[in-house]
Parts: C-alpha cells; sequence; structure tokens
C-alpha cells in the first residue's frame, strides 16, 4: 500500500537535512521542512512499514492500532496536521463511562457524573465538576516539580475521588507512577480533554501516517526504506557524518534524530555525544502497556462502551463506537493495563485479566470473536514526565548541538506522548528554517 510513495537510492552522498525515523515525528519533520524548499532525506530502518506506533494493520476489513490512540483537537497534532492540510474524520469519544471496582461494573455516582466525555461550564456542585472547573485556574507551569501523590495528599481529601484523579491521570497520560510522575503535565493534559475531547479517527492512525507520507512526497522529500543508521559523527566543524546499516556513509549539514533517547544516545561515541543527550537517556523511563485489541462480528452488550479500573490499572473502550474501524456491525475493543515504567509485564496473568474484563463487560464475547491480536510489552511513550526532571520544562529542547536536533514525544516543553511528537517536528522545523 506504501510502496508507491517510497524513493529508494543507492546513489546518496552528501545531503542537505537527514532525519534519522519515520515514526510520527520524523515525517512530520520531514514534511514541513520538505514543504519549506529544504533538500530533505528520510531515513527508515524497516524495509516494509513506516509510521512507528502510529501504524493500522487491517484485518478482515477491522482497523487495529498499535494501541490506544486519540487525537486531543486544541493540542499541537490537530494544529499540525491542519497546517499541512491533512484531513480526517471520526468521532468524539463521549461514552456512558463504568467503573471497574473488586472485579464488577459500577454505573458512576452521581458525584462523578462528568468523569467521560467533554466537560462543559455547568453549575453542577458535584466533585468532579468542582475538579474539573478548578482546572481553568491552575497555573500549571507551578506544579511541574511536585508528584501526583503530593498533590493529591494536599488538595484532594475525598479518597474516593483521590483515587478517580489517578485513573483520570491513567487515562490521559498512560502513566502509572503517581509518586514521581509531574502533577503539573498530567493536569495540563487531562484539562485539555475536558474542553476538547479526544477523537478516535476514521480509519485508524495510519490516516496520519499515509497523508504525511503524501505530502512529504508531493514536497519531494525522499524516503529511503530498509536503512538503519548505526553511527552519527562530526564531518567538519558543521556537518556530520552518518553510517548506515549497510555500511553506506552519508554526510549531511543537519540531522534530525526522531527515535527514543537511548536508542539515539548508542549513534554516538562518548567524546562527541551532547551532554544532554546522556541526560535523556539516563533519565528516561518508558511508559508501557499490556494491551489487547479484540475484533468482533457484533457487539454483544451495546450499552457498555468504556470503562475505567479504580482498584486496578485497567481500562476498556469500544473504539469502533466512535469511529469507522470495523465492518458493518462489528465492533473493535481495546482493553488495556497500565504498567507504569517498573513494573515488568506477565503474559501468563496480563492476558488472562483483560480478558476477564472482557467477560465482566461485553459477555459472550468469545462467542463472535473475529480477531484477537495481544500487545504484552507496549511502548506508548519514550519518557514519563517527572516531577523530578522539572515537568515538561526539564524535557531537552529539539536543538541540541549545532545542525543537531531531536524529535519525539520525549523532547520539548508542550504535549504528551503523540501530541509531543507533533510539538517537537513543529519547533525543530522552525529552528532550522529560522537558521
Amino acid at each position: 500500500m506504501l510502496l508507491d510513495l517510497i524513493t529508494l537510492s543507492n546513489e546518496i552522498d552528501s545531503l542537505d537535512v537527514v532525519i534519522i525515523g519515520g515514526g510520527l515525528a520524523g515525517l512530520t519533520t520531514a514534511t514541513l521542512l520538505a514543504r519549506s524548499g529544504k533538500a530533505v532525506t528520510l531515513f527508515e530502518q524497516s524495509s516494509k512499514e513506516i509510521g512507528g506506533r502510529a501504524r493500522t494493520t487491517v484485518i478482515d476489513g477491522f482497523y487495529f492500532n498499535q494501541g490506544a490512540h486519540a487525537l486531543f483537537l486544541t493540542d499541537a497534532g490537530d494544529s499540525v496536521l491542519k497546517e499541512i492540510g491533512i484531513p480526517y474524520t471520526g468521532g468524539i469519544a463521549a461514552s456512558k463511562a463504568y467503573l471497574i471496582i473488586g472485579g464488577k461494573k459500577h454505573e458512576v455516582p452521581a458525584e462523578y457524573s462528568r468523569l467521560s466525555g467533554k466537560s462543559n461550564e455547568s453549575s453542577d456542585e458535584s466533585i468532579d465538576s468542582q475538579f474539573f472547573n478548578s482546572l481553568a485556574k491552575i497555573d500549571f507551569s507551578e506544579l511541574e516539580n511536585v508528584t501526583v501523590q503530593e498533590w493529591l495528599d494536599k488538595n484532594i481529601h475525598d479518597k474516593n475521588f483521590a483515587e478517580i484523579v489517578k485513573t483520570l491521570v491513567r487515562l490521559n497520560t498512560y502513566g502509572n507512577d503517581p509518586d514521581i510522575q509531574s502533577i503539573g503535565s498530567a493536569l495540563r493534559q487531562i484539562y485539555v480533554a475536558s474542553k476538547s475531547g479526544d477523537m478516535y479517527v476514521d480509519g485508524g492512525w495510519q490516516t496520519f501516517v499515509d497523508g504525511l507520507l503524501t505530502a512529504a512526497k508531493n514536497a519531494n522529500a525522499r524516503i529511503i526504506m530498509g536503512k538503519k543508521a548505526t553511527k552519527v559523527k562530526r564531518a567538519d566543524p558543521s556537518g556530520w557524518l552518518i553510517t548506515l546499516s549497510d555500511k553506506t556513509q552519508v554526510s549531511a549539514k543537519i540531522v534530525v534524530m526522531a527515535a527514543g533517547p537511548k536508542e539515539i544516545y548508542s549513534l554516538f561515541d562518548d567524546n562527541e555525544r551532547p551532554e544532554v543527550l546522556t541526560k535523556a537517556a539516563k533519565e528516561a523511563k518508558p511508559i508501557r502497556l499490556v494491551c489487547l485489541d479484540v475484533a468482533l462480528s457484533s457487539l454483544p452488550d451495546k450499552d457498555t462502551l468504556f470503562a475505567l479500573g479504580i482498584d486496578r490499572p485497567l481500562y476498556f473502550s469500544v473504539h469502533s463506537a466512535h469511529a469507522k474501524l470495523a465492518p458493518e456491525g462489528g465492533a473493535l475493543i481495546h482493553v488495556a493495563k497500565y504498567l507504569g515504567t517498573s513494573i515488568e509485564p506477565k503474559p501468563r496473568e496480563d492476558q488472562p485479566e483483560l480478558e476477564e474484563i472482557l467477560d465482566l463487560l461485553q459477555p459472550g464475547w468469545r462467542q463472535v470473536l473475529v480477531k484477537k491480536r495481544p500487545l504484552p510489552n507496549m511502548v506508548v511513550s519514550n519518557a514519563l514526565v517527572t516531577a523530578a526532571g522539572g515537568g515538561l520544562a526539564g524535557r531537552p529542547d529539539p536543538k541540541i548541538a549545532d545542525n543537531l536536533y531531536v524529535v519525539g514525544d520525549w523532547v520539548g516543553k508542550e504535549g504528551l506522548v503523540s501530541n509531543a511528537s507533533f510539538a517537537s517536528a513543529k519547533r525543530a522545523a522552525q529552528l532550522i528554517l529560522n537558521g
């Protein structure tokens, strides 16, 4: 499907801008720079697939994303996609929410009536209304160095609602580390979601990958598949030499690296590695989930579309209820367990636990099962935003040395997960174009 968008070349020598990595951040940077007249060459290590965690696999008419994906409509992703001109459609997640407590399904209590969907300006004085309304008055930057747990202990005296807030933090950031995670970045993300809602995209996130590839091709960017960067070093005072997996060496005036901090760290010799990169790689704590996607020929319980675990870090959502991700009458469900940064996955325990959630919320799902796809150790972000690291303000800027840039979900002062990828790509492109 992507072959018509890919240009292969074995005659590369001296290049203007080289981008290493073809995930969302790399593709976005390539597109923005190429549209502005830069000669861009992007190297992707895979010979067959591009897009990283944004890829979508189509099986029997069902669109399987790589884990749960939703687009916050007032954040960087939406803005950048509109700037480039990538159209997309979908639906806002606004389902009735259920809570999973003690292995049982519970309706959301009246005092927590606004936990699902987009919040509004309501006079309702329920606990969660007070919480959501208070977010508009918070200076999130002042809370970057405060952990989630510290903030809860000081500000939320209702223990039940404190657990609800932890659940909202997990839902909006994927983080499950209240003792180290920055509350400033978490509350900012919850606020964004509460005001704009999050969109599930028709056709999955491959829509964005294909759109970016098309835009990059139309702007004359070169996409080189099957070539992994193995070494980056200074070529002269202002340029860089990149060694590829086939031993080819190319020089570039500007290099943009779109990968995780640990992968980028390994590309440099100790005497040439930027200090900021050493720090980022040492401190990075990847966020991981155990995921299970199931495709069903029909949905047994059409009322139960969304649920969150309170006493266990669990997530359940019928994504196809909001976007075109399944054939007519079918359903695509995503179930996940938030691992955090320190808990190791246990496939023999984790997958049965997720199937038990399906038994609870969609009894009879096994009788209408079309396809089951487990993702037992899914990295959803390269680095948790921690209080000790200074929150969003502590993340590295895209420019880490002369003519050397990084982009991705761990870079820049704006956004989390995919929105950080879009925002850092936009910032890197601006810095490069401004000289």
